[in-house]
């Protein structure tokens, strides 16, 4: 029997044999495929070798290009440097001076003449207190030294008795009227009489220094303002008790406003020590810290600009006018004091400024 078996279809009638031969139609198809493949290699080869050997020619004709052209050189016009560098730092203004105002004596606020806000003059009156025990003494001072001006009265007319009588004696005495027991019985007594008038002007003289010490402490019913300024604080109301240490009694110092206090200035709420607050606020200053690597390039007299962004459109000038002299070991700065020129008085204790220094 033969290996090849003829097969019929029994659809068209044909035979078919099966063995080693395959359809000669399906051959053909893998050179379309090998074709197709190497088309798209051919084309991926060329659509990258082509950029890149444009790229190369383009970068070999600029280095060419290079090479052959002249050196292209960026000048400069020579010019002096600036010596002058500036700096700006924050800065608070502070009034030049600020007083404390206390009590020297012990009593009862009777009325307050001036209030926050008043401009005061050195000397005016800003409250009067009433201390009797004070005024008591002073009178008792006063009748002390009645007391003794009397007294010395008598003793210079005890004196003048005792002299003369001496002088009668005494002649009396060189007449041999008299012994030399009665010449200096008299002579004691006229010098009795002479030391007794010494200390009865001794005693005048320590009524009045005790009188003028207690009349001075008694002037100081009177608080007066000691600069020129404007009041701004009063720690104190009618009938507040002061001490002759300046504190405020009765009410304790507070950190803060109480709950149904407002956050304003003190007006009798807490009562630490000072009854007033004055502080010239026409002469300002503002304290700058510098730091280390610029402090040694500032000195003394220099001027400085400051701004203020309150006043967004003005400038003003000041003046340096003292450092420290001393870093501070907390932040290695040197504290400068800088006066400011504010002759229209626009400026206000407390605003925070932008200083510049040039040095």
């Amino acid at each position: 029997m033969s290996s090849n078996l003829a097969q019929q279809s029994p659809e068209t009638g044909t035979t078919h044999e099966s063995g080693s031969d395959s359809d000669p139609r399906s051959q053909p198809r893998y050179w379309l495929y090998l074709l197709l493949a190497l088309v798209l290699i051919g084309g991926l080869l060329l659509f990258g070798w082509l950029p890149r050997q444009k790229r190369d020619k383009a970068v070999q004709a600029r280095a060419n290009g290079q090479k052959s052209a002249l050196p292209i050189v960026q000048v400069m016009t020579v010019q002096q440097a600036s010596r002058t560098e500036e700096l700006t730092l924050p800065g608070t203004l502070v009034p030049v001076s600020t007083t404390h105002v206390y009590s020297r004596a012990a009593g009862y606020i009777k009325s307050f003449k001036a209030d926050i806000g008043d401009s005061v003059h050195r000397g005016q009156v800003l409250a009067t207190i009433e201390s009797p025990e004070l005024d008591a003494t002073v009178d008792q001072q006063r009748f002390l030294l009645q007391a003794s001006t009397d007294a010395l009265k008598t003793a210079r007319s005890q004196f003048a008795f005792q002299q003369a009588t001496y002088n009668r004696v005494h002649t009396l005495f060189q007449h041999g009227v008299l012994s030399q027991q009665d010449d200096d019985v008299a002579a004691a007594a006229a010098k009795a009489a002479a030391d007794a008038v010494q200390s009865g002007l001794n005693n005048v003289n320590a009524a009045t220094s005790s009188l003028e010490h207690w009349t001075a402490l008694a002037s100081y019913e009177q608080v007066r303002a000691p600069i020129n300024g404007t009041v701004t604080a009063r720690n104190v109301e009618v009938g507040s008790l002061v001490s002759a240490a300046g504190a405020g009694q009765g009410l304790a110092a507070t950190s803060g406003p109480a709950p149904s206090q407002s956050a304003g200035p003190p007006t009798g709420g807490a009562q630490g020590g000072e009854l007033f607050q004055i502080s010239n606020i026409f002469d300002l200053r503002a304290f700058v810290s510098v730091p280390e690597e610029d402090a040694l390039q500032l000195q003394t007299g220099q001027t400085a600009d400051l701004t203020f962004s309150e006043l967004p459109s003005q400038q003003f000038h000041g003046k340096v006018i003292r450092s420290t002299d001393s870093l501070s070991q907390q932040n290695r700065t040197l504290l400068f004091e800088i006066q400011i020129i504010d002759p229209h008085h626009r400026l206000r204790p407390g605003m925070f400024a932008s200083v510049k220094l040039r040095f």
